[in-house]
């Protein structure tokens, strides 16, 4: 009887073990002081590649739309993540709006993106954009993140730190209140791959080695902050 006993205790170790490997909750029968174990699942980043459909977002001297920039280097981002263990989700994967919305206004379009990040569970959530000024100066991918999350702040600094040897130099993140960022819970920064404004960077954006380039460094910012966090191995 103890031998069978003992043979019993030893397959329930066993199939603990692999149960454990495939992430599932477990709890010992014979084992009563033994805790619930609970396998942290793989982090969810939600990528949103900004404007699309109707709303082409910022457009270069030389006619390029920022809604396919920001959407091929979305596509590059959530490809890399994907590789490294992380379950992505985009907030558009074509030249439209949010899937299933039918964007009538840009706050309708901004809430709907929001909304998705939480419909998602996000671990994560990062709006991509190109950006656009009037004196034709500024050039070079800036990081802004939520004002009102330390998190967001550090994860803004990651990708920043990660993007700049495509710049040159450290370039500050900066604070920003931004419905599309404000209206989720998670960490979110939103990543201003370039200015479409300035005539060498507007050339840049539509290189798909430049895209490479840029997927690469965003996602080895966010890769390092979720292993910071203990998110990710």
């Amino acid at each position: 009887m103890l031998d069978h006993l003992r043979r019993s205790t030893r397959f329930v170790e066993a199939l603990a073990a692999i149960m454990l490997g495939l992430g599932l909750w477990w709890v010992h029968p014979l084992s009563p002081s033994l805790t619930a174990v609970h396998v942290v699942p793989h982090p969810i980043v939600v990528l949103d590649p900004g404007h699309g459909g109707r709303d082409p977002g910022a457009i270069s001297g030389s006619g390029i739309m920022e809604k396919h920039v920001n959407l091929a280097i979305a596509h590059g981002v959530a490809g890399l993540l994907r590789a490294e263990g992380v379950v992505v989700y985009l907030t558009r994967t074509e030249d439209q709006g949010p899937a299933s919305f039918h964007q009538r206004s840009v706050l309708e379009d901004l809430i709907a993106r929001s909304r998705l990040a939480q419909q998602f569970h996000a671990t994560l959530f990062v709006t991509i954009h190109s950006n656009w000024e009037p004196s034709h100066t500024a050039r070079g991918p800036i990081v802004y993140y939520d004002a009102g999350s330390p998190q967001s702040a550090q994860l803004a600094a990651q990708v920043s730190k990660a993007l700049v040897p495509l710049l040159g130099y450290d370039r500050l993140t900066r604070p920003i209140r931004q419905l599309v960022l404000q209206q989720v819970t998670m960490p979110a920064i939103n990543v201003e791959v370039g200015f479409l404004s300035h005539s060498r960077d507007a050339t840049l954006l539509v290189t798909p080695q430049y895209q490479t380039a840029l997927a690469s460094a965003i996602t080895h910012g966010i890769v390092s902050y979720l292993r910071s966090r203990g998110l990710l191995h």
